[in-house]
């Protein structure tokens, strides 16, 4: 009877530290792509993992966007952020949902088809792929959410 309670107790403590893993958030490069459809970014991801999913790849384009910003693209565009550099922490229970591993990021973001490339390194493995952030869309979510400030609030 101890043998199964201890099991119970070790498979639950596994599935917990697994759930942490799946919602942190990958470590990523991100670099512009291109032009999109007005409202629209593309953006080359690089996620740093063994393993790599589309989410993955949605989670860090739109964090990347949202907080980061990206180096400019073939054009020479560069995006800056959308929020300011503390915007995270001061929203963190938002951010924390929001970029969860099944959040509602996902729904503004697209993997354009055929983007993806991976390459192995030192320490792993990078993986990457072009993803086609909807940025109006997602301005308004982050805006409402009290994230991102409104283009018409002033300066």
């Amino acid at each position: 009877m101890k043998r199964i309670l201890g099991l119970m107790v070790l498979l639950f403590a596994i599935c917990i530290v697994a759930e942490a893993k799946r919602d942190k958030m990958p470590q990523y490069d991100i670099t512009g792509a291109g032009s999109g459809k007005e409202g629209t970014v593309l953006v080359k991801v690089y996620v740093y993992s063994k393993s790599v999913s589309d989410e993955d790849f949605k989670r860090a384009a739109v964090h990347g966007v949202v907080f980061r910003g990206c180096n400019g693209n073939e054009s020479g565009a560069r995006q800056p952020a959308m929020a300011s550099p503390t915007a995270e922490t001061d929203n963190a229970t938002f951010c924390e949902a929001f970029f969860a591993a099944d959040g509602q990021c996902q729904n503004f973001a697209t993997i354009v088809a055929g983007s993806y490339d991976r390459v192995k390194t030192q320490k792993g493995y990078k993986s990457g792929a072009i993803v086609q952030v909807n940025k109006a869309s997602l301005r308004k979510e982050l805006e409402k959410a009290g994230v991102v400030r409104s283009l018409s609030s002033g300066f």
